[in-house]
C-alpha cells in the first residue's frame, strides 16, 4: 500500500488532495481482494449467520456489553491520536526541521507497532478463548508464553533497527539535517519498542480477561500524567531537542508496561474466567461447541473406540494363541 502511494507520487508528482483520494481507493480495493478471497476460500461461510442471518440489536444485553467493551477502546485510541498531535506541536515549537523529524519518526513508530501488534491479537484470542472455556491455567500459561515471545520478537527487532542505525535515515529522506536528527533517535526509539511492545501484549492480555477499561485506564493516565507533562518539562522548560520527547515516550511507555505487567500478575484467574462464563451466560451466547461436552464426547468416544479395537486384537490374539495350541485329549 505504502510503497503504491510513493511510486504514484513520484510518477504523477501529485498533490496532497489526489494522494488522499488514491489512499482511499487503495484502502477499499485492497477492502474488497480481502472480502473476496476469503469468500472464495470458504473462510466466511462459518460466520454468515452471525454476520447477516439475524438482527444482532435484539438482544439487547449482549450490545450493552459490546458497548460497554467499544467505548474506552474508542476513547482510548482517540486520546492515544490526541497524544501524538500534542507531542506535534511540541516538536513544532523546537522548529519546522524537528517538526518534519517528527513526523516521520511517527511512521517508524506505527511500523513497530504493527510488528508487535500480531503477536498482542494472537495472545488475545488464546487467552480469551481459554478463559470462555473456563481453562483458567492454561489462559495463564498462554498470557505468559506470550509475553514471552512478544520480549524475544522486540529485541530482535531492536537489533535489526540498532544494526541499520546509520542506513536507516537514509531511506526515510534526502536532506541531511533530517537525516542527522533521526539518526539520533535511533537507539532511543530500539529502547522504547522494548518497553512498548512488553506494555502492547500485556494491554491485550488484561483486554482477554474483559478489563479493557482498567487496561485503558492505565495506559492513558501513563500517557497524560506522565508523558506529556515530562515532555512539556523537556520541550518548553529545559529546550531539549527531539531526543527529550523520545525519552518522554519511553519513561510513559515504561511505566506502562510495569503497571500493567503487573496487574496480569496479580491476576485471579480462577475467578475470571468464571466472570466471564456468568457474562456469556447472561448474554445467552453459548452454544454447544464453546462448551466442553463435545471434547469430553470426542475423548471418551475415542477412548471407546481405542478400547474396543484394544479388546478385539487381544480376544483375536488370545483365539489365535488356543488355536496354536495342541488341545487336551477329553477337551472339547
Amino acid at each position: 500500500e505504502l510503497s503504491f502511494i510513493a511510486l504514484f507520487a513520484i510518477k504523477t508528482d501529485a498533490d496532497l488532495n489526489i494522494l488522499g483520494l488514491v489512499m482511499i481507493v487503495n484502502i477499499i480495493f485492497f477492502f474488497l481482494l480481502n472480502v473476496a478471497y476469503c469468500l472464495h476460500r470458504g473462510w466466511i461461510k462459518a460466520f454468515e449467520f452471525g454476520l447477516i442471518g439475524r438482527c444482532a440489536f435484539c438482544n439487547r444485553t449482549a450490545v450493552r456489553q459490546v458497548v460497554k467493551t467499544a467505548v474506552p477502546l474508542a476513547f482510548g485510541s482517540l486520546m492515544a491520536y490526541a497524544e501524538w498531535e500534542i507531542l506535534t506541536v511540541f516538536a513544532a515549537f523546537l522548529g519546522p526541521a524537528e517538526a518534519a523529524s517528527w513526523a516521520i519518526l511517527s511512521f517508524v513508530w506505527d511500523t513497530f507497532e504493527a510488528t508487535t501488534e500480531g503477536i498482542g491479537d494472537a495472545g488475545e484470542v488464546r487467552c480469551s478463548y481459554h478463559l470462555g472455556k473456563n481453562r483458567p491455567d492454561m489462559a495463564k500459561r498462554s498470557s505468559y508464553k506470550s509475553i514471552h515471545l512478544a520480549a524475544i520478537l522486540a529485541l530482535v527487532a531492536t537489533s535489526i533497527v540498532l544494526v541499520m542505525g546509520k542506513d536507516l535515515p537514509t531511506w526515510l529522506t534526502s536532506d541531511p539535517t533530517l537525516q542527522q536528527m533521526l539518526a539520533q533517535q535511533i537507539p532511543l526509539i530500539g529502547i522504547g519498542n522494548i518497553t512498548m511492545t512488553m506494555g502492547m501484549v500485556a494491554w491485550a492480555l488484561i483486554g482477554a480477561q474483559a478489563r479493557y477499561r482498567l487496561a485503558t485506564s492505565i495506559a492513558l493516565a501513563c500517557s497524560w500524567l506522565i508523558t506529556i507533562p515530562l515532555a512539556a518539562v523537556m520541550t518548553y522548560g529545559l529546550n531539549v531537542d527531539l531526543r527529550g520527547l523520545t525519552f518522554s515516550i519511553i519513561v510513559g511507555y515504561a511505566v506502562a508496561a510495569n503497571l500493567l505487567s503487573a496487574v496480569l500478575l496479580i491476576s485471579d484467574w480462577k475467578t475470571i474466567a468464571q466472570k466471564i462464563r456468568d457474562l456469556h451466560a447472561i448474554t445467552g451466547e453459548i452454544d454447544s461447541s464453546d462448551s466442553d461436552s463435545d471434547d469430553d464426547s470426542s475423548v471418551s468416544s475415542s477412548s471407546s473406540s481405542s478400547s474396543s479395537s484394544s479388546s478385539s486384537s487381544s480376544s483375536s490374539s488370545s483365539s489365535s494363541i488356543s488355536s496354536s495350541r495342541p488341545s487336551k485329549p477329553g477337551l472339547v
